[in-house]
């Protein structure tokens, strides 16, 4: 009960952080936050193309396994994620406990998760990380270049009203890492 008690705490101190930032704080699209944003866009597309090639791998392995007659692995699930795994999670304008908040109630997997199991198909690189759209709208509605790809996970990470626009700034792309879960 404890556990829920402090999440459901968290996640309230989360919510109004996010609020407040949202009432206190017009977001700019400057030269400068234009450009970090696209940096971190274009390191996010990169960071999915590498997910989606060992997401393939390991479904590639397993069949593998399974054709050699390892029946173990036949009812599998794979499930690939992107995370934000930092040592330090502080930045110029939140210190690293309320970073940490932050970072445990967001839903990474609501920003991309890839699926599939021995009676799913491979979705195509494009369909399964949505990049048959263009997501350069709702939160990113200012942004100044319409022609700019926005990814899906940046979008859905912008709306899940955890990080803040300013927060995604800051968001280091070396610290976003692939996670992989296998289920049988």
């Amino acid at each position: 009960m404890r556990d829920y008690e402090y999440q459901s705490k968290m996640a309230k101190r989360v919510e109004a952080r996010y609020e407040k930032w949202c009432k206190e704080n017009k977001f700019e699209w400057t030269d400068e936050n234009v450009r970090r944003i696209v940096a971190l866009n274009n390191a996010l597309i990169e960071k999915e193309n590498k997910l989606y090639e060992l997401f393939v791998k390991v479904k590639n392995d397993i069949e593998n396994l399974i054709a050699k007659g390892h029946s173990y692995y036949e009812n599998y699930d794979i499930e690939a994620t992107l995370s934000y795994e930092a040592g330090d999670y502080s930045t110029p304008i939140a210190d690293d406990k309320t970073m940490c908040d932050v970072y445990c109630c967001t839903n990474f997997s609501a920003c991309c998760c890839l699926r599939t199991s021995k009676d799913r198909p491979l979705d195509s690189r494009d369909h399964a990380l949505a990049r048959d759209l263009n997501w350069n709208h709702d939160i990113f509605r200012n942004f100044p270049d319409r022609q700019q790809y926005i990814c899906r996970f940046l979008h859905v990470l912008a709306e899940e009203e955890t990080y803040t626009m300013e927060d995604l700034l800051y968001l280091n792309p070396d610290n976003f890492v692939e996670c992989i879960e296998i289920r049988n």
